[in-house]
Parts: C-alpha cells; structure tokens; sequence
C-alpha cells in the first residue's frame, strides 16, 4: 500500500512538470515574437541618439556566451559606469547557433537601456547557425559611420571568403581615410597570446592572413583593431595601430582566474582613449554551474518545436509508466473467495504461440509437440498458432494446429515469416474461449500472442527455450556488442509483461534473474515421450547398429540442427583428435540437417574423416529414438542451449553424454553419473570421449544411469507440473482482476 501511495505521487509530480512545461512553452509563443535585422535597427538608434554631439563613448565585450545572469549582474553595471552610449559584442555572444540561444541572447540584451551591435563569431555559426544570424542580426561585414569616426566589422569565421572580403576592406579603407578614427571589429585575434594552448586555433587567424591584414591596417592608419576569442583582456601597439582583445564578458571561466571585463572608448575632439575596466569579485564554482544547468535546460526545451514535443512525449511515457505500476500493484494478501477446487475441475483452454512448429525439427518444435500431447491426454484443450510451411499445409499428427500465414514468402534464416497483421489469426483466436495464453518467443507471433492475451485480460506465459543472443548473427546488421545487448533487453522486457516464465532449467532462471526478470518463473524442464523407446525390438536396435557399424566398434551419436550457432566445427576438429587418440575404428553419427551442412561435409572430408563420419539427415522423432538405443554414447559441442533436450533423449537410450561445460548442459549432466562435461577445449573434448570408448565397463555402468535419470523427464510428468502453474497463474490473474 505504501509503494502505491508513494507511486501515486511520483504520478502527480510528474503530472504538474507536464502542465508547467506546457504552460512555459505556450507563453513563449505568446510573449516572444521573432525579430531581425537587428544590427541595422540598432545602427539607427545609435546615430539618432549621438545625433549633433561631437563625443561619445562605446563599450567592447567578447565571449558572452549566453551566460545572461552573469552579463546583468557583471557586464551591464561596467557599461553603466563607463557611461556608454551603445555596446559592440565581437562574437561568441551565444553558446552556439541554436535558436534557444539566439533567442536568450535577445531576450537579456535588449533589458539594457542603450543599443548594440553584433559581429559573427565562431560560436554564432555553430550547429547551423549561419543562417540564423543573418536573419536575426544581418551581414556577416558590414560597416558604419559615426560623426568623424569609420566602424568596419570583418567576418572571420570562415563563412565569407576573404578574397572577396579583402577587396571589398579596401575600398572601405579607402573611403575611411576622410574620417578621423577607423576602428575594426572582428571576431578572432590576429595573433596567438603566450600562455595559451598554441593548438587553439579557433582563437587566431591564419598567420599569413594576419601579417596581410596588419600591413593593410598600418598602411591605412587604422586608429584601433578589436578582436576577441581569448578570455582575457591584451592590447598592444603595432605599427601605429592598436591591437585590443577584449576577454570575458560573461562566459563562464571554470579553469582560468581572469575577470570578467569589457573595453571602454571615449571618442571626441582628441584622440580615442581606450580602457580595460574590470568587474570586482567572481561567481562561486556552485554558482556558475547552475547558471551553465539553466543555460542547457533553457536550451533543450525551447531550441524548436520539435525538442519541446520530445521533452513533452518523454514525460508523458514516464506519467504512463507510473499509472501502469499503480494499477499493476498486488494485494498483499490472497484472494480466498476464489474457488480453485472447480478450477481445477474445470477443463483449461489454451493457446499457444510459435515462430516455428512441426514439420519443421528443432527443439522447440518438439518441445511444444510433447507439451501439448501431455496436456490433451490430461484433458485439457489446446490450440497451437503456428506458421504455415509450404511443404507441409497442415499437421497430420495435431489437427488442433493454426496454421498463420506467411508474409510474402518472407524467411529469417529457414524460418518462414508469419503476417501477424493477418485477420485470420485474430478471428480464429477469437472463437476460442480461452483461459490462458501461453508464448514461446519474445516476438513476431509470440508478442501478437501477448497482444491479443492482454486485449481480453487473459494471463500469460512464456517458455523462454532459446538464448537469443547466440542468434544474433542471421541479423543482417553489423554490431555484435550492440545486437546482443539488443536481444538481452528485448528478453527482460517482454519477460517482465509476462503473467509467469517457464525455464527448462535452474542456470536459466538464474539468468533471467540477473537480468532484471521480477515475473513469476518456475523451472520446468521439457518432457520426454517414452513411448518413442518402448516400441523398438532388440533385433530392430541391432540391425540398425549393424548397418553402420560392427558391434565390436564404438557407434557414437549427435543429434543437431547443422547450423552456426551449434558450434559443429569444434565437434568435428574434436573426432578428428579423437581418430588420433583412440587409434581403432569408430563411428560417429551426425544425425540433422541445416544450413552449414554441405561446408561441415567437406570439413570432415578435408579432415580424413569419411570413414568415421556419417550425415544421415533429419529423421522423424520416433526414428531417432531408435538411434539412440542403437548407438553407445552421444557427444556434443553446442553452448547455446537453454535445456540441451537432446542430451535428456539421449540419456532415455542409454546414452552417456560427453558435452561441453556451458549453461543446458551443466544442469542435466552429472559427471560420473550420466556422462561428462569437459571445458571449451578440443584436447579435452576428445580426451573424455577416448577414455569413455576404451573402458567399456564404465561406459555401461553410465548407460544404465541414464536410463534411471531420464525418468524423471517423462512427458506426461511434465505435462501436470505445467498445468499445475496454468491454473495457479490463473487464480493470481483472478486476483489482479478484483484490485
């Protein structure tokens, strides 16, 4: 009760940030309307206010950066106290050129009470902000007269060729020679500061540019040359001309010890007097990061309408997340009213989802097969929504099948892509009257499984049979890292909108756990049909053994689908060590089929292994069954397995298994018992096979204790303890439903 209260306020909170964000964004489009040209309206008011005077004076600041809280309560008393009559930014006034900053700029210079003038610098062309400064403030160079004094403003950031920028000064240095002061402004400084990092070429022009334009300068008799860029305050003469870097005027100073400061000019009947004034005492560090927080806060909501949506759609995602938790809240305590003894009286209706079912052979394919074989000997009703294989339209053995329909003749791999937008699957699923719905992939048919279980509030439950992520490769992207990371959230995700999760085994459960997997999970590994053993005579196990070896030679088995992720190669480079070790003949039965089939075929060629290898192709189950009795021991290599069914089958023929140690394998193979694991080693692979074919006695006493351990995996023992979890997730889901 308490996590929901706490839940419920978390919900609110972020209800109100929901509201004061709409509402913020909507003064802005109230109160804020766009300008432009702001540099030539601005130019008017300065000539219309020192309109008959002689003498004037300017301000000069660099590297505002946005920083508007320090430039108020920094900058603007300095400009107050000189008694400027207008002020002169030379670029780096914004952050960068997003329209957020544009628009935070305007809105703290135009609180002071006299006029400005803004030259392009690096900053303002940033993240698209050429365009941007031309239309809020103009040219990139331009120029102006005041009384008996010439402003040229140069554009070096890059944006305007100074092949055509050189010509065009000319002329204006031409024409300057009538006035008596010709100050210019650029952005960057003509020549690198000792002190500074040399690499900070942002900071200084190209240094033949600069050696021409200081000529052009001193020929000219320029009065005053202002640039910015550095945080801090240089003037030197040259030539007659002086050189002027104004240094902060409000960007934030983390790492250096410089003030913050402007350049003051007098101009009147004399010569120009220039002065560095400087603002007392600096910010705390707490201080200037929270004004550097505000900036990016200001920034990502109001750079665009777009940014403003996101944050919106962000929030709104997080308000939903928490109504969800709310509502997913359990009772602390059971539901009694519910009657579970005419639950368990009553006949379960099912349905299953797959990617891939009979005919196709695969483990999980004939782990649903015996599931839902035990489940109708128990009485219950299953359907199974599966693809439709065109070589097979329907299932002989399991008229109960839906068989979906494919999207386009699509495959992923050798699977056949169902179309789960299709209104046959959602009609046929409608005509049931289901109890449960229960999912064996966390996608394609298994999430339109889930999706139609929570459109009718019916629970569901998931068998997490594969590990995804040794799959990743029939992707066709680039990225394993990242495609594995992929499949890992796409697992906990789905797992976690999960009623209940089936795991074959305990490593697996283990796992999902590690995760982040909070669902209900239950290890119940995959039932084995005994009947498939029983119905084979003694002289039918040993015609087969003949037929492909002597009962004086070892016959070995593997069962598996001949793909890349069943790690055959390393089986196969394992038989050929073994040739060498054991030293007599042997056989070994490579029972399967799948992409990697042909290569595997020249590999054991390439290996000399024609004599001991054998390719025998996919076999129907009850046939395989009859392999394994024929056969004295299964060896296998695959790390990707959830369960490892077959090692299980296996076992049921009186197959001791050498495996390799890896998650499935660790937890039905008992060293000494059933067989044995070795580690991811070819030497020690084939180490442990030999020893087992060269003492005979041990192998028997193995093949006996299989057939004991096998047991416990019958088919029909499974099937209850799955419908067991069935009808206990079902009185849980009944909970749920009175909260």
């Amino acid at each position: 009760m308490k996590r929901r209260n706490k839940l419920t306020l978390y919900l609110i909170a972020t209800l109100f940030l929901m509201a004061v964000l709409i509402g913020y964004r909507v003064s802005l489009f109230i109160h804020e309307k766009d300008y432009q040209a702001l540099n030539a309206e601005n130019i008017e008011r300065i000539e219309t206010r020192l309109q008959g005077r002689s003498s004037y004076r300017f301000a000069v600041v660099g590297n505002i950066r946005n920083s508007m809280r320090i430039f108020e309560r920094r900058i603007s008393p300095l400009i107050q106290s000189s008694g400027a009559d207008f002020l002169i930014s030379l670029g780096n006034a914004v952050y960068d050129g997003a329209e957020g900053k544009y628009r935070l700029l305007y809105r703290g210079l135009r609180k002071m009470d006299i006029p400005y003038v803004l030259a392009a610098g690096h900053n303002e062309v940033e993240d698209f902000g050429t365009e941007k400064f031309y239309h809020h403030f103009g040219p990139y160079f331009f120029s102006f007269h005041l009384g008996k004094s010439s402003f040229i403003f140069l554009d070096s950031t890059g944006q305007t060729s100074w092949k055509w920028q050189m010509r065009w000064l000319r002329q204006e240095l031409t024409l300057a020679q009538q006035y008596t002061n010709c100050f210019v402004f650029l952005n960057h400084a003509l020549f690198p500061l000792p002190g500074f990092d040399p690499d900070e070429t942002h900071y200084v022009l190209d240094a033949a540019l600069s050696r021409e334009l200081r000529q052009l300068f001193s020929r000219n008799r320029v009065t005053a040359v202002f640039s910015t860029g550095y945080p801090t305050y240089h003037e030197r003469l040259e030539q007659g001309v002086r050189y002027i870097i104004s240094g902060g005027g409000g960007g934030l100073l983390f790492d250096r010890q410089e003030p913050y400061q402007i350049a003051s000019v007098v101009v009147g009947p004399d010569q120009p007097t220039f002065a560095n004034i400087e603002a007392s005492g600096r910010l705390g560090t707490l201080r200037e990061k929270l004004e550097t927080l505000k900036l990016y806060l200001h920034s990502l909501f109001y750079i665009g309408l777009f940014n403003g949506l996101l944050v919106l759609a962000l929030t709104s995602l997080v308000a939903l997340k928490l109504y969800s938790l709310i509502l997913r809240q359990e009772s602390l305590y059971r539901d009694f009213s519910v009657d579970e003894t005419a639950l368990s009286q009553k006949t379960l209706h099912v349905a299953m989802f797959t990617n891939n079912y009979l005919p196709f052979i695969g483990g999980v394919p004939l782990s649903i097969d015996r599931l839902c074989r035990g489940l109708v000997q128990l009485g219950e009703v299953v359907r199974i929504f599966a693809p439709n294989y065109p070589e097979a339209q329907s299932d002989p053995e399991d008229p109960h099948v839906v068989r979906c329909p494919g999207l386009f003749n699509l495959r992923l791999a050798e699977f056949p892509l169902v179309n789960v937008f299709s209104r046959r699957i959602k009609a046929e699923f409608t005509i049931g009257e289901y109890d449960l719905v229960h999912v064996h992939h966390p996608f394609w048919l298994g999430k339109k499984g889930m999706h139609l279980a929570k459109k009718r509030r019916l629970p569901v439950v998931f068998t997490y049979h594969t590990r995804l992520e040794r799959y990743t490769h029939y992707i066709p992207f680039p990225g394993t890292a990242l495609k594995n990371l992929a499949a890992h959230v796409l697992i906990k995700r789905f797992a976690n909108h999960c009623d209940a999760i089936i795991t074959p085994t305990p490593s697996t459960e283990m796992y999902l756990r590690n995760l982040g997997v909070n669902a209900l999970i239950e290890t119940i590994p995959t039932g084995i049909d005994m009947e498939n053993y029983k119905c084979w005579t003694s002289q039918q196990i040993q015609a087969l053994r003949n037929q492909y070896a002597p009962s004086d030679v070892p016959l070995l088995i593997s069962v598996s689908r001949m793909a890349r992720e069943k790690n055959l190669d390393f089986l196969i480079d394992g038989l050929a060590k073994v040739k060498k070790l054991f030293g007599g003949p042997f056989k070994c039965l490579l029972v399967g089929d799948g992409p990697e089939k042909k290569r595997l075929k020249e590999k054991a060629g390439a290996l000399e292994l024609d004599e001991h290898v054998i390719f025998t192709g996919n076999l129907a189950p009850q046939v395989v069954a009859l392999y394994y009795l024929a056969a004295d021991l299964f060896v296998f290599a695959s790390t990707s397995e959830t369960q490892g069914m077959v090692l299980i089958e296996a076992m049921a023929g009186g197959c001791p298994v050498v495996a390799v140690r890896a998650s499935g394998v660790h937890d039905v193979v008992r060293d000494g018992y059933n067989g044995m694991m070795v580690a991811e080693s070819t030497e020690n692979w084939a180490e442990g096979v030999t020893s087992l074919l060269k003492d005979r006695h041990r192998l028997s006493d193995l093949s006996k204790s299989t057939q004991i351990f096998a047991q416990e995996y019958a088919e029909e023992k499974i099937a209850a303890k799955v419908l067991s979890l069935y009808r206990r997730v079902i009185v849980l889901g009944k909970d749920k439903k009175e909260l």
